[in-house]
């Protein structure tokens, strides 16, 4: 080891000599280093508080830029679902006209053949008939008779002719207003064929634009990288505090309704102590003792009060309706709506990073949208909460209805509301379009539940 020491004494005189020659000029003078001042130091500090300044302004606009992306995302594939379902109902429409046209032509055909046999067995029988009295007129018919019996029968024949020709007249009649009214459904059925798959093809042509848009969206979101993650990771945090928020609140009302029962348990017990000893000293007066029967006979109600427990009787039958209305339950948005958002833990076909998982589903509506409860129930909760506004939760018995992103809610905490009750404006989301995005959930107490099995 002690051999290395002169080594290493003579690497540190190198050193320092060139560190001495770079302070030293072309003519030999030593180089003069900068004097830095007070006011130096504090312009340094000041340029590099707005370098970081921009730096975070940069940042932030990057993250926000990438939540509306995502966002538009989300709208872009809610609107293309959308726009799937309406040109699959398209097509099964085009293919039931398709089936009517083609009954209608058929049918047009056959009465088309109807109407010619009838025509053609009409002008035989004219031509027959004029055969029998070769062009006279009716009179001579009837009076160049050789009896009375044969001019009864040639006017009895020539009055059933009539008859039978008014008859074919009119079935030729109604026959050809058939056909005119087969022709007029075959007519309009195929307008309605071309207005339909005209409407088809504006239907495919905005959702290929959405699906070319979706792709832009797709690719620009591929290119952010770290500030997608950050954008997904603020989004489940908005939501996990949230979800942190709603349990808090349902365990304190769940305590709370525990205690206002226990408290109701303890008031009827000591009702029910009253009114019997109330009873106890009222046969007293006249028994100086009561029977072991009558005792045990006064005890058992405090048994049976103290036993009583789970729902009140109006919870549970609030509970009993919800549960029988599970699929028919009203949504929680008035008019047309895009669901952007579905529920559960989902990952993007096009990007495998974003995977999310949401409690409910998120519901872009049209201006102006109004919530509305889904069924009838108590107000239980009204707060609020970042990225979400104002929050409405709505006890139905055990299950509870919850509706965020409210600019401004009429209810109150403690509110009996009915079904299809308006409950708040949505509020707009910049990142849809200025468009109100509902965020609604459905749970059993604490238990998330899948709000598209429940509501329609």
């Amino acid at each position: 080891m002690n051999c290395f020491r002169p080594i290493s004494r003579l690497l540190i005189l190198l050193l320092a000599a060139t560190m001495a020659v770079g302070n030293i000029d072309a003519s030999g003078a030593k180089k003069k280093q900068p004097q830095r001042t007070m006011k130096t130091v504090r312009n340094e500090q000041q340029a590099e508080r707005k370098s970081i300044k921009e730096a975070t302004r940069k940042l932030d606009e990057n993250t926000r830029r990438t939540e509306q992306n995502l966002s538009r995302l989300n709208l872009l594939d809610g609107e293309i679902r959308d726009k799937q379902i309406e040109i699959d109902r398209l097509r099964r429409s085009i293919d039931t006209i398709d089936g009517h046209i083609r009954q209608a032509a058929d049918s047009a055909r056959w009465l088309d053949g109807q109407l010619i046999l009838l025509k053609k067995n009409y002008s035989a029988a004219l031509r027959k008939m004029q055969g029998t009295y070769r062009n006279t007129s009716l009179l001579s018919f009837l009076f160049s008779s050789k009896s009375f019996s044969e001019a009864v029968a040639r006017y009895r024949y020539l009055r059933e002719f009539s008859t039978w020709r008014k008859r074919k007249l009119n079935e030729i009649e109604q026959a050809s207003i058939m056909v005119r009214d087969q022709q007029q459904r075959l007519g309009s059925l195929n307008n309605g064929r071309r207005a339909t798959l005209s409407e088809l093809s504006g239907a495919e042509s905005l959702l290929k634009e959405k699906r070319d848009e979706t792709g832009r969206v797709v690719d620009q979101l591929k290119k952010e990288g770290s500030a997608l993650k950050a954008a997904i990771a603020k989004k489940q945090q908005r939501i996990k505090k949230l979800d942190s928020e709603l349990d808090r609140m349902i365990v304190a009302e769940q305590k709370r309704q525990e205690r206002l029962r226990q408290e109701e348990a303890k008031r009827k017990q000591q009702q029910q102590r009253k009114e019997a000893q109330a009873r106890s000293q009222k046969k007293s007066s006249s028994k100086t003792t009561s029977s072991p029967s009558e005792k045990s006979s006064s005890k058992a109600p405090y048994k049976k009060a103290a036993q009583q427990t789970g729902l009140a009787a109006a919870d549970r039958t609030l509970s009993g309706g919800f549960e029988s209305n599970k699929g028919r339950l009203l949504f929680p948005v008035r008019g047309t709506y895009t669901i952007v958002r579905g529920y559960g833990r989902t990952t993007h076909p096009d990007l495998p990073d974003v995977v999310t998982d949401n409690p409910g589903i998120d519901i872009a509506s049209t201006a102006g949208a109004k919530a509305r409860s889904i069924f009838e129930g108590t107000v239980s909760g009204v707060f609020a909460q970042d990225g979400f506004n104002k929050v409405v939760m709505i006890r139905h018995g055990s299950y509870i209805s919850i509706y965020a992103n409210l600019s401004s809610i009429n209810v109150k905490v403690g509110d009996r509301v009915k079904a299809n009750q308006d409950l708040g404006v949505i509020s707009v989301d910049p990142q849809q379009g200025n468009r109100p995005v509902l965020h609604f959930e459905l749970r059993r107490e604490r238990q998330k539940l899948n709000p598209l099995q429940w509501v329609k």
